[in-house]
């Protein structure tokens, strides 16, 4: 029996991240007819790394008969213990890898993480337009859309996943919401691991390793170093968190000076040890931007509920937190389900369910986050309480547990009467 077209949904999405591509993916999954804008001209993203969770793991491994989720844990970085130190060296906690070990989740470079995601979308046929200047967003009652390149274009709903600097965001949700500082910025680099070898102050995280990756975290107040290696000791991966209230360039990422970083730990006493590993970035591979925060959107749908911003445009999380991509992944998942069970005559109701189902789980995690940095902040491990202990590392089960897809189908009818009803979840 052929499938019903006319009841198909057709579904915008603005921007090409992992939110915007998780949402394009599986909005092709559940039937609905997707048509992905991207700003740049290709597929471009910064190569460090990120990982991805169980929560986050439980929407990727159902594509393509988990040829993806194979995919992935080939390019994964195969370590077994993240080992944190103070600023003087001392040891001061070894954590396992519970969350991100093989079949569980992942720590990969981002820039090879998108591209295995791209290239499953391009495989699905969904229709992709790079260099595509979206410069207006509009909605009717029966309709959404975009201006893009002077070409308006119309579909029963806009997803919007156009990143921190969101330029969907004030246009779909009516509030001027920008971006602020949170007191700390960071330096982060990746690079090969050609470039280090045969350097004596490196030999500790180069030599006779080559079957297993490391990370390591150094702690201090005000700073946090993380040190790392990928793909079998092929790749070398550095970050630098520390104090800063000083503006960078309106891209919010920019290419850096690296002997800035450096200076940061001039008084350490493994400034030997992680001195090497920062001086040997090649030139134009450090980046340097604040860590920016945003105060909640009131609501993530526009007035006439047929758009919606998601991702980073809706909810950027620290880089400490662990989360940004996944809650990226599960409000793709969840955005196209709820479509899904709303149907073509429904679909601004299906893009309420979704933000109400998103919204308070975010909301949480982002606050998580803001605990954590200031714990890293202040770094105090002589702290009598063990939550005031410094850490990059929280892995509690409500984050990693969720399995957001069950999740919508479960709750999405009580949600979409309360919806009707005009009362809150």
């Amino acid at each position: 029996m052929e499938k019903d077209h006319t009841q198909q949904i057709n579904v915008i999405i603005v921007g090409l991240g992992i939110a915007g591509l998780t949402a394009a993916i599986e909005c092709h999954r559940k039937g609905h007819k997707v048509i992905a804008f991207e700003k740049t001209p290709k597929m471009m993203h910064i190569g460090d790394i990120f990982s991805i969770g169980p929560n986050a793991e439980s929407v990727i491994r159902q594509w393509k008969d988990g040829a993806i989720s194979r995919a992935l844990n080939e390019a994964r970085c195969a370590i077994d213990e993240i080992k944190v130190f103070d600023e003087t060296g001392k040891l001061q906690n070894v954590n396992t890898m519970e969350g991100y070990r093989e079949g569980e989740g992942y720590v990969i470079n981002r820039a090879e993480a998108v591209d295995i995601f791209f290239e499953y979308a391009q495989s699905l046929g969904i229709d992709i337009r790079f260099n595509s200047n979206v410069t207006e967003y509009w909605e009717t009652p029966h309709n959404a859309g975009i201006i893009v390149d002077g070409l308006k274009i119309e579909a029963d709903c806009v997803i919007a996943t156009d990143g921190i600097h969101s330029k969907a965001r004030n246009a779909i949700c009516g509030a001027v919401v920008q971006p602020k500082k949170t007191g700390s910025a960071i330096y982060r680099s990746g690079y090969a691991m050609e470039e280090l070898r045969g350097h004596s102050g490196a030999v500790w995280l180069t030599e006779g390793k080559e079957d297993v990756d490391q990370l390591y975290h150094f702690i201090g107040k005000d700073i946090t170093v993380l040190v790392g290696t990928g793909r079998r000791g092929k790749d070398v991966y550095w970050g630098c968190m520390h104090k800063s209230l000083h503006d960078v360039s309106e891209s919010w990422i920019q290419v850096s000076d690296v002997r800035r970083a450096i200076e940061l730990i001039s008084d350490w006493n493994v400034r030997d040890r992680l001195e090497p590993i920062m001086a040997c970035t090649p030139q134009g591979k450090c980046f340097d931007h604040l860590v920016m925060t945003m105060d909640q959107l009131p609501s993530w749908v526009s007035p006439k509920h047929r758009m919606i911003v998601l991702g980073d445009a809706a909810h950027p999380f620290l880089p400490n937190t662990g989360q940004g991509a996944n809650q990226a992944i599960e409000d793709g998942a969840t955005v196209a389900i709820c479509l899904e069970l709303a149907g073509k005559n429904q679909v601004t109701k299906g893009v309420q369910v979704a933000e109400r189902l998103r919204y308070q789980r975010v909301a949480k995690i982002q606050e998580l986050g803001h605990r954590m940095l200031k714990t890293l902040q202040n770094a105090d491990w002589d702290g009598e309480k063990d939550e005031d202990a410094p850490t990059m590392i929280t892995r509690p089960a409500w984050i990693y547990s969720h399995d957001c897809q069950q999740y919508a189908y479960n709750e999405f009818q009580t949600v979409a009467q309360l919806v009707s009803e005009r009362r809150d979840f």
